[in-house]
């Protein structure tokens, strides 16, 4: 269960701009550039049900993801609170895919999803889950840089910065993603690996005992 849960996390983004690919010929011009991704799900497209029920399906998948990321954080030892947050952090954005896709645009609800924050909140709860671990130093270098985007980035899409953002907000979403959903690939596969890794540990500790 936790392989396959975690598993499920590492395709969350391959999901999420897979499902963009397969439904933007269905989308007359069509940009990526100054396009969102959720007006391929509106009205406007001629198959709307492509992305929507690829954004269902990410959500799923998503939802499986938060249980491996608590299973694998408690089996890593991590404080009990912390690793709840994280996978309810997961758990969220879960949500907010299934949000988005059963109320796609133009319902009015689909701007107002409630569970975005568990987007944005993912990042910064996971490097503190491994903030202790000695052995994830590159992740927590991955993290750090991913949480100082992220704040880059918030003056940049609010329009507090005063740049000129006209005919880039596709652009813009799709890096936004990429900071807020990488993490969740990347936090699974090092889970995975290091889970692997102490079950081996274990194991080995437990035969020697046995053999001593």
């Amino acid at each position: 269960i936790l392989v396959f849960a975690l598993g499920c996390g590492i395709v969350v983004p391959i999901l999420y701009f897979g499902i963009q690919l397969l439904a933007a010929p269905f989308f007359p011009d069509y940009s990526f550039l100054s396009m969102e991704a959720s007006l391929l799900g509106s009205d406007m497209a001629i198959y709307p049900a492509i992305f929507n029920i690829g954004a269902i399906t990410t959500g799923i998948v998503t939802i499986i993801a938060s249980v491996g990321f608590l299973l694998a954080l408690q089996h890593l030892g991590t404080n009990p609170f912390l690793a709840l947050l994280t996978s309810l952090a997961v758990l969220l954005n879960g949500f907010g895919s299934l949000w988005a896709g059963f109320f796609p645009m133009p319902d009015p609800r689909h701007g107002s999803n409630p569970f975005a924050v568990g987007i944005f909140l993912f990042p910064i709860l996971l490097t503190f889950s491994l903030w202790n671990r000695s052995n994830a130093r590159p992740i927590k270098i991955y993290l750090i840089i991913t949480n100082l985007l992220f704040i880059a980035l918030i003056p940049i899409m609010s329009g507090v910065s005063g740049i000129n953002t006209q005919g880039y907000q596709g652009l813009l979403q799709r890096i936004a993603v990429l900071v807020f959903f990488v993490p969740i690939s990347v936090g699974s596969y090092f889970l995975i690996q290091h889970t692997k890794n102490l079950s081996f540990s274990e194991g080995t500790k437990r035969d020697s005992k046995k053999t001593a």
